[in-house]
């Protein structure tokens, strides 16, 4: 069976195989980015399991004074853009502001951590568009690749005057060769697309909560210090 495949790919003309190899390349590189990214995600979820233990057991100010046992994850980066917009004298004033600071601080603390997320998200979704236009693009070419085999059988009809199976087998051949690429490379592509985005919305949906759940943490804190 997979000489006779191979046997078929030799056979098609340089335009078939141009698109094999398209279609190869497309496929290596989309492989590449669904291994990367379910690594990655696996990793996240692994570390997820521990922060969240750990911050669980704490509150506002005191999530800020831990260290995080990932840098490059996503609540931690939340947390050290919050603790960076807060500033070192917030915490060595023993976590005590001015009222009359606070308003203008927390709307700096809100816009950090939007932007954080939002450019978290966007770190971890890079590359995964790639999947969504290979998944497009591949049926397409595979098309492209049949219709043009199709096209040289009536062509080498018209040419030799005779319709029987040695002069259209070599078209047809190329035609769903091409056609059975662009599927293959075409499938997984779309499948990792969305389940990468459906973990990438929970994921959006969870940094979110923890977000807004510590800047409130926060600002419940500082106000009650501020009037003790």
């Amino acid at each position: 069976m997979l000489g006779n495949l191979w046997r078929m790919i030799a056979s098609t003309g340089f335009f078939g195989k141009l698109i094999l190899l398209s279609l190869l390349a497309l496929s290596g590189y989309s492989w590449a980015i669904i291994i990367t990214k379910w690594r990655r995600f696996r990793k996240l979820e692994k570390l997820s399991a521990k922060i969240n233990k750990i911050v669980g057991t704490h509150r506002g100010v005191e999530i800020l004074q831990l260290n995080l046992p990932a840098h490059d994850h996503p609540i931690a980066r939340i947390v050290d853009a919050i603790r960076q917009e807060i500033g070192p004298g917030f915490f060595i004033s023993g976590g005590t502001l001015p009222e009359a600071d606070m308003n203008p601080l927390f709307e700096a603390i809100n816009e950090r951590a939007e932007a954080t997320l939002e450019e978290t998200l966007e770190r971890e979704e890079h590359r995964i568009d790639f999947l969504a236009m290979t998944a497009s693009v591949a049926p397409f070419l595979g098309l492209l690749g049949t219709v043009w085999g199709i096209t040289v059988s009536f062509w080498e009809i018209g040419v030799q005057s005779s319709a029987n199976l040695a002069v259209v087998a070599p078209g047809l051949a190329e035609a769903l060769i091409t056609t059975i690429a662009g599927l293959l490379v075409a499938i997984p592509a779309v499948v990792a697309f969305n389940l990468f985005n459906s973990r990438l919305r929970a994921m959006a949906g969870e940094l979110s909560a923890f977000a807004k759940r510590l800047v409130t943490q926060l600002k419940r804190e500082m106000i009650h210090r501020a009037q003790a």
